[in-house]
């Protein structure tokens, strides 16, 4: 081999092991517990999710921005009418990836995941009719749940890009099962008391109906989060690098 071709060689191999930041962590295919690798790696990064890793182009995984949220029960007699908007959740990169399953020849990763806390605040609008009393109120809202477990599904694929292959994920499956919960309207101000205990209580008796309409909205935007901060990391490698 002539001088320059190993020169050229050197190079190559030194810029190939130069891509990989020091936080991003190769596991073998072959590795008998490449489960346990993957998870490390994912412990390894999570401190990072929360404001993002701007040389992968990842953002920020908080604050969790929802769309608007309508809740609509009962008969007119005792109607409870509620618009939340600009609701922002903070805490889902603390999550925690338990009983991961890998199939790296299906590219597919099945695993829980635990998010111990999530805080979360925006504003409502709130129409409640009891018998012949009115409410109408507007205000902050704010909230927090505990111990939130997801069960989550990854499908990916190998897509070439520039000759090189890349893996690619499908946009997550993502259930979750709802812990513990506590909810707070602000500016309830019914100046009668009794009044304003009956409408205090209808909401605390409803906080899980709250909780529960706001769910599908999370695992939506849960889902289409996590699935772009895995392809952001995915696509900046080549496979081979990732899966050496």
């Amino acid at each position: 081999m002539k001088f320059y071709q190993v020169i050229v060689a050197i190079s190559a191999l030194f810029s190939v092991a130069a891509v990989l930041p020091d936080y991003i962590h190769v596991c073998k295919a072959t590795d008998p517990e490449l489960a346990k690798c993957i998870n490390n790696s994912i412990n390894h990064l999570r401190p990072r999710f929360k404001f993002g890793i701007g040389d992968l182009q990842v953002p920020p995984m908080e604050p969790l921005i929802l769309s608007e949220i309508q809740l609509k029960r009962g008969p007119s007699a005792v109607a409870l009418d509620c618009n939340i908007t600009n609701l922002k959740v903070w805490g889902p990169s603390s999550f925690i990836v338990t009983d991961l399953k890998v199939n790296l020849t299906k590219n597919k990763f099945v695993f829980k995941t635990l998010i111990p806390d999530l805080y979360f605040k925006g504003d409502y609008s709130l129409f409640v009719n009891i018998l012949l009393i009115t409410i109408k109120e507007r205000g902050p809202i704010e909230g927090n749940s505990t111990n939130y477990v997801a069960d989550v599904v990854m499908r990916g694929r190998k897509v070439t890009v520039n000759g090189e292959e890349h893996l690619k994920f499908d946009k997550m499956k993502l259930r979750l099962s709802i812990g513990n919960s506590k909810l707070a309207l602000g500016n309830l101000s019914a100046t009668d008391p009794i009044i304003k205990e009956v409408t205090d209580s209808l909401i605390t008796d409803n906080s899980d109906l709250f909780i529960s309409e706001i769910k599908p909205t999370l695992e939506m935007s849960l889902a289409e989060k996590l699935t772009e901060i895995a392809n952001r990391i995915t696509l900046s490698f080549t496979y081979q690098e990732l899966f050496a």
